[in-house]
């Protein structure tokens, strides 16, 4: 089991996000490392819709496959950027800590699961 998560990157700037699957590190319920890359995935979500109130986000959840997608190619907003960069990099130190459990592919944005 794995967490992978598609990092959809268009010209050099990430346009989408998407994170499937379990990490495996635990028990479900008890899985600290697939928790942490929910909630920061979740505080991605709600920092485009409630936070900066982005308008036009492409978001697919389907908990049955666990498997969560968000395309913000079409939505601009400087301070976007700088919540990506927090989420994403904040993804990526957890990939870097638990390389068994979660993997981060840059990906082009159509490869993105949705």
């Amino acid at each position: 089991m794995m967490t992978e998560i598609s990092v959809g990157l268009l010209e050099g700037r990430t346009i989408s996000l998407s994170a499937a699957g379990h990490s495996g590190y635990s028990e479900k319920g008890q899985d600290i490392v697939c928790a942490g890359v929910s909630a920061l995935v979740q505080a991605l979500l709600y920092g485009f819709e409630t936070v900066l109130r982005i308008e036009g986000l492409t978001i697919e959840i389907d908990d049955e496959r666990a498997v969560i997608s968000i395309d913000w190619r079409n939505c601009t907003s400087g301070d976007m950027d700088i919540l990506v960069e927090t989420i994403v990099g904040s993804l990526k130190k957890i990939a870097g800590e638990y390389p068994d459990h979660v993997r981060i592919l840059e990906v082009h944005p159509d490869e993105v699961e949705f």
